[in-house]
């Protein structure tokens, strides 16, 4: 069941490659470390303290001159890695950190559910944060909605945190083209976000991720096989990167108590002139 369950994450992160161009990476953080937040989350008042931390949903493609691979198989070492290493880094900012397994999930059924469920629906929402502008989320225009609430109320916990990776690893062809010019950018390197979803509203309240800078090398990234020997590095290098403008947990807080009150969708019915104008610009074309 757990192998079942892991194909099935394997066969959604297809989804990822599909928003951009095949021989670059696809995502939020292209160049570098981003972060996005609520005014609820960066003011505490919807800071959680205790966070689920999901399995990743990968893509991996190893970019060649003419073709890209698919390595959705191999995804198991390098997702393991960056678990270890995001649980590490936000449990370092004061968060309680709970880290989900495949076995543990494979194991209950209810569980695996909730979690399909959710993952599905923030799938939906991360394709639109992809194709449009990650400021929405101070917007709160992101919602998990009853599915997020559901998981997290089923796990004891005040958030969520669904990570989303994409890895490119480059072909010795690609580089060699990159090189001399015939390639334009660097096709091989990794990036990673993950968005964190409150018990009480389902929005994505924040969104933090970044570049793992030493995977991209001089000549169009590295091979596919560097990047997989050397996972530990390479994840703990995202893992640091996507944190840096993680806030601390307030220690006076206290976790959320999840009771049907709790869970209730926060409304904000204020219009937000900013958000207004950010809109417009949108349609008129600004960037």
């Amino acid at each position: 069941m757990t192998k079942q369950f892991r194909k099935g994450l394997w066969a959604a992160g297809t989804l990822l490659m599909l928003l951009g161009s095949q021989s670059a990476l696809a995502g939020v953080c292209l160049w570098g470390e981003c972060s996005e937040m609520t005014n609820e989350f960066r003011t505490l008042e919807l800071r959680p303290k205790t966070i689920a931390l999901l399995p990743a949903r990968s893509t991996l493609t190893q970019d060649g001159a003419f073709n890209t691979e698919s390595k959705v198989g191999e995804t198991a070492g390098l997702e393991d890695a960056l678990a270890n290493s995001l649980e590490k880094e936000i449990s370092a900012l004061g968060y309680s950190v709970r880290r989900l397994t495949f076995d543990e999930i494979g194991q209950d059924p209810q569980l695996s559910a909730l979690l399909s469920a959710a993952n599905q629906r923030y799938d939906e929402e991360y394709a639109t944060i992809v194709a449009f502008k990650v400021k929405g989320i101070r917007y709160r225009r992101y919602s998990v909605g009853e599915e997020s609430r559901r998981l997290a109320k089923y796990l004891g916990v005040d958030a969520v945190a669904f990570p989303r990776m994409q890895v490119v690893g480059a072909s010795s062809g690609s580089k060699w083209m990159s090189g001399l010019g015939m390639k334009e950018g660097k096709a091989g390197g990794i990036n990673m976000e993950f968005g964190l979803v409150h018990a009480r509203t389902g929005d994505i309240e924040a969104l933090f991720g970044g570049v793992s800078k030493s995977s991209t090398g001089t000549f169009g990234g590295v091979s596919f096989k560097k990047i997989l020997k050397k996972a530990d590095k390479y994840m703990q290098d995202i893992a640091e990167t996507s944190v840096r403008k993680m806030p601390k947990v307030d220690k006076a807080l206290k976790p959320q108590k999840l009771d049907e009150e709790a869970t209730e969708l926060v409304l904000y019915d204020d219009v937000d002139e900013e958000a207004v104008l950010d809109d417009l610009d949108d349609l008129l074309g600004g960037e």
